[in-house]
């Protein structure tokens, strides 16, 4: 058995044959125009080289691709090979290019927003709105996130602007900021809660409520505690922690607790039966809404229509640091 193996090795592997652009273009057009001469006008390049170029194919076949005949420079059967495998490869090559462009294309047209939840609901549809009456065939994806999740996003180039608050952790360096509007506290309670009926509701009582409260170690938690001291009341000793704003929601109505919301976001849960906003001067803002992109000198046209859009929305828009 052993003999017998040796007697008859296993066939080799088929060489890999790699042509190069300038061949397969010499190959399509020798099989259209049937003549080097033509085919080396048509290709630019004088005879001699076409005919080098050919003795490479040849050479890299280890065939003849090509006969001269009284009618013409015509395909050997192998010749025929090849010329259906530089057909294939080039047709490959066309189809490529055309997806890349029609990707780049797609790529102009495509907008990626971040945003903070608690400016989403008062941004974004009005946003969209006014982009798509601008651009129709642009495709908007809108992300939300805390903000220093989408500014690392925005620097590695995943999102084209962010919306959110100014903050003193912002990379001036890097990132540039517009400022939409002011982001003042309101204190909210539920649709039942006595105190919404108020027309001037005591301190006292309100701080005596159960409380939710910003996350600690935030700058919405920092600003709440402006705020207590501002109104000369120490921080609620009955709270719970949260930022999810319709977890929030829902919890003041169904107990008689106290939050404190962004006035845009409860003015408008506020108009819906949603929540009562209490009459009380909290004289201090969650802080200034901005939008925020990558310092660049030159802007893309999707996002130079967002950017139009929002100083549209919002006129008071203005370029500031980070």
């Amino acid at each position: 058995m052993i003999e017998r193996a040796m007697a008859n090795p296993a066939p080799r592997s088929p060489r890999p044959i790699h042509l190069k652009q300038r061949h397969i273009d010499l190959l399509l057009t020798l099989d259209r125009t049937r003549h080097l001469g033509q085919a080396a006008e048509a290709l630019h390049m004088s005879q001699p080289a076409a005919s080098k170029s050919l003795a490479q194919l040849e050479s890299l076949f280890g065939y003849a691709l090509f006969e001269r005949t009284g009618s013409g420079t015509q395909a050997t059967e192998l010749g025929h090979a090849a010329i259906a495998h530089a057909r294939n490869m080039d047709g490959a090559a066309r189809r490529f290019g055309a997806e890349l462009e029609a990707l780049r294309q797609r790529g102009q047209q495509q907008l990626r927003i971040g945003i903070l939840p608690s400016a989403s609901i008062h941004i974004t549809p009005r946003l969209i709105t006014a982009l798509l009456s601008r651009a129709g065939n642009l495709e908007i994806s809108v992300h939300e996130g805390l903000l220093h999740d989408l500014l690392a996003s925005l620097l590695e180039r995943q999102l084209d602007c962010v919306i959110g608050r100014t903050t003193s952790r912002i990379d001036s360096s890097q990132i540039e900021g517009r400022f939409l509007y002011e982001d003042p506290i309101a204190l909210v309670c539920g649709v039942q809660n006595p105190l919404g009926a108020l027309p001037t509701p005591a301190l006292a009582e309100i701080m005596g409520s159960m409380w939710i409260l910003p996350v600690q170690n935030s700058v919405l938690s920092d600003r709440m505690d402006e705020m207590f001291a501002r109104l000369g009341v120490e921080r609620p000793a009955r709270h719970i922690q949260s930022n999810a704003v319709l977890t929030n929601i829902t919890l003041i109505n169904q107990y008689p607790w106290i939050a404190a919301l962004p006035r845009v976001i409860a003015e408008h849960f506020q108009k819906q039966g949603g929540l009562c906003i209490l009459p009380i001067d909290t004289r201090i803002n969650f802080g200034n809404v901005q939008v925020m992109t990558r310092k660049e000198s030159s802007v893309s046209q999707p996002l130079a229509l967002a950017l139009a859009a929002l100083r549209e929305l919002f006129p008071a828009t203005e370029t500031s640091p980070g």
